[in-house]
């Protein structure tokens, strides 16, 4: 945009001179959104205080991890536990039958999930009132495949001067149903007597499991789990939406391509780092067979 490309109106707004009008730069903004559930623990039930309480014991960790990979620092932070999950029922509510049938019929395949738990994270670096020393278990509760879609635009024609992201989570009925329903089965999930028996108190958790109080949570605690995707679209030519095509050109243009996540026209049902990486891979090897690289 602050070449020139891109919505016509944001551009004059800001003096910058217009290339070329493309309406769908910035647009179709996506991402994993979470929430954090923190509970306090017995003593005996959790080790981490032993370590981020005790900075020498860091220190000689970090030494052991640059030489060879191994160590605590390849435990605490790195070690999670992770499970992809659907909610029963989910395509009978009137929420999903009111979603596009493209979208109905992605969220049906057997692989796309509704939500992900991730056990294990050191939610101490984010909440301030939860310290280093604190016995504590932290699940992290993402909602996948969200049916909202935010916009990133201009602040200012200074290129310094960082854009505006809005991820307009919990933007539709849809996605206020799945994450209340999503946290409020991880809540019941913690209720087991195999993980209650070592609770002491709770540190982060929704007032109650009332719809009310569970969207209001979300809306509290929500965070990008920065995964963003799908700005700059790959897709046909002539589509209204598109911005590259398959073989990442910048549609209109000669000799600029984009192969990032922006250019991916869906947001991925998993950690997205996988993804970077095939798509920088995939426009390398169409870059090598054009241009005779090999």
């Amino acid at each position: 945009m602050h070449s020139g490309i891109g919505p016509a109106k944001q551009l004059e707004k800001f003096n910058i001179p217009v290339v070329r009008d493309v309406p769908a730069v910035g647009q179709n903004l996506r991402d994993h959104m979470f929430v954090p559930i923190v509970y306090q623990r017995k003593e005996t039930s959790t080790s981490r205080p032993s370590f981020y309480g005790d900075a020498k014991a860091m220190e000689k960790a970090l030494e052991q991890w640059k030489k060879d990979g191994s160590g605590n620092w390849s435990k605490y932070s790195s070690e999670l536990g992770i499970g992809w999950k659907k909610l029963d029922g989910l395509e009978s509510s009137p929420e999903f039958q009111s979603l596009p049938q493209n979208e109905q019929n992605l969220l049906r395949k057997e692989t796309v999930p509704h939500y992900e738990v991730i056990t294990h994270f050191p939610i101490h670096y984010f909440i301030p009132d939860v310290t280093p020393t604190t016995h504590y278990s932290c699940l992290l509760v993402f909602y996948y495949n969200a049916d909202s879609r935010g916009e990133v635009t201009l602040q200012s024609s200074d290129p310094n001067v960082p854009l505006l992201f809005n991820p307009r989570f919990l933007g539709s009925p849809f996605d206020r149903h799945v994450a209340i329903r999503a946290l409020r089965e991880v809540m019941e999930l913690l209720k087991n007597e195999p993980y209650a028996k070592d609770t002491v108190a709770s540190l982060a958790v929704p007032k109650s499991e009332s719809d009310e109080d569970l969207l209001a949570y979300w809306q509290q605690y929500v965070g990008s789990s920065w995964h963003m995707t799908g700005t700059i679209k790959m897709g046909k030519p002539g589509d209204a939406d598109a911005v590259v095509d398959n073989d990442f050109r910048f549609i209109g243009f000669e000799g600029l391509r984009i192969a990032d996540m922006s250019v991916v026209p869906i947001l991925g049902s998993c950690h997205v780092q996988a993804i970077a990486y095939i798509t920088g891979a995939t426009c390398a090897e169409k870059l090598i067979k054009e241009y005779q690289l090999s």
